[in-house]
C-alpha cells in the first residue's frame, strides 16, 4: 500500500495539484498535525510547488500561511456534513 501511494503521491508531485497532494495526505496520515508536517516540509523542500502553492491559495482566495490548513478544514467539514445527511435519512 505505501508503494503504490508513493506512487501516487509521486504523480501529483510532478502534476503540483495541490488540492489532490492535501486529500492524499489526509487519506494516509490520520492526525491533521501529521499532514501539517509533511505539506510542510514538502514545500520547504520543493521551490517549485512552494509557487505552485502560492499561485493555489490566490487563485482560491486562501492566505498562503494558512491556506492548506483553511482547505482541509473545508473538506473535513463537508465530510462531517455528508456523514450527518446520511445520518438523518
Amino acid at each position: 500500500m505505501t508503494i503504490f501511494f508513493n506512487n501516487i503521491l509521486t504523480h501529483l508531485l510532478i502534476m503540483n495539484d495541490i488540492s489532490e497532494i492535501l486529500r492524499c495526505l489526509l487519506d494516509q496520515y490520520s492526525q491533521l498535525d501529521d499532514v501539517d508536517n509533511e505539506f510542510q516540509r514538502m514545500i520547504s523542500e520543493d521551490d517549485e510547488l512552494k509557487k505552485e502553492y502560492d499561485n493555489w491559495c490566490e487563485a482560491n482566495g486562501y492566505n498562503p500561511k494558512t491556506g492548506y490548513q483553511d482547505y482541509l478544514d473545508e473538506l473535513l467539514e463537508s465530510q462531517d456534513s455528508i456523514w450527518e445527511n446520511i445520518g438523518d435519512e
